[in-house]
């Protein structure tokens, strides 16, 4: 017997990229999203895989999660006309941010404040 694999859908192919970078943009798992969204991982996973497509309502699930418009999840990642929120772009900033900084210590002073104090300390 031989088994046909058959390639993901142009939809299911995007739902599964914009779960993927999603996530991604808040740095959250599969099952970080699943007890967001209130559904497995397992499901999760076989939706990023194309193996299953959500009912409407899972898809409003999802999307509430992420906070976005249940659409959003549905448009190609790869064209140019996707536009983001004014939300949107700040939580990717605010992510990029913290991952290129990771924690700053408590003990953190900006380089100007330690100029300035140095400058200080000359002139005093």
């Amino acid at each position: 017997m031989v088994t046909m694999v058959v390639p993901m859908d142009y939809v299911r192919a995007c739902l599964s990229s914009n779960l993927k970078i999603r996530r991604a943009m808040m740095g959250i798992s599969q099952e970080d999203l699943a007890e967001l969204a209130g559904i497995s991982s397992g499901y999760i996973a076989n939706i990023e895989t194309g193996r299953s497509f959500p009912s409407t309502k899972v898809l409003l699930k999802l999307s509430q999660a992420f906070k976005i418009e249940h659409w959003k999840l549905l448009v190609d990642p790869q064209k140019d006309e996707i536009a983001y929120t004014k939300e949107e772009i700040s939580q990717i900033f605010d992510q990029a941010k913290s991952y290129v900084l990771g924690e700053l210590p408590n003990s953190y002073l900006p380089p100007r404040k330690l100029l300035n104090d140095e400058e200080r300390t000359r002139q005093g």
